[in-house]
């Protein structure tokens, strides 16, 4: 008997099983990618308003900077939708808290130890399951909440006073 030319039944299942494959890997490659970039972006949005939040409060006098109490907490709220979108309730599935600490620290500027206030600002969002802040600050000692997930990505500034002289 002579081979006809072609593919046969079970050349063509096999190469389509193969197909079905490769395509569910990148589906679930593409579904991956998708969460990353979600959670990058939340990430890149929680730091840029934590660095607004900080600069506003680089801007203030010297003397309305006064070290907190507990923890040097000085400021705990609510970030409000309009202000930060990207972690508001509906994407997050919990309301984005931030806070705002100030310490006196010293600091060595040209060999002469200067008085300073620091400035440290975290936020925390998502959902109480899987909570997210910026540098860890939230971990419960801010708002009761529990632990949350760190990215140990510290937002601070320092603040010192500085007598500029007369010109």
């Amino acid at each position: 008997m002579k081979a006809r030319p072609g593919v046969t039944l079970v050349e063509v299942m096999l190469a389509g099983s193969i197909a079905v494959l490769m395509t569910l890997a990148l589906m679930e490659g593409l579904i991956v990618a998708a969460k990353i970039s979600n959670e990058n972006s939340q990430l890149l949005a929680a730091d840029a308003y934590a660095w607004d939040t900080a600069w506003k409060w680089f801007n203030k006098k010297y003397d309305d900077l006064s070290a907190g109490g507990t923890g040097g907490i000085v400021y705990s709220g609510l970030v409000a939708s309009n202000e930060c979108p990207t972690l508001c309730r509906e994407l997050t599935g919990s309301d984005a808290r931030m806070a705002v600490r100030v310490r006196d620290v010293s600091v060595n500027r040209h060999n002469v130890v200067v008085p300073a206030r620091e400035i440290v600002v975290d936020l925390a969002w998502g959902p109480a399951s899987d909570r997210k802040s910026l540098n860890g600050m939230f971990n419960g000692a801010v708002t009761g909440e529990g632990s949350t997930r760190s990215f140990n990505h510290p937002v601070s500034v320092l603040k010192c006073e500085i007598d500029r002289g007369v010109q």
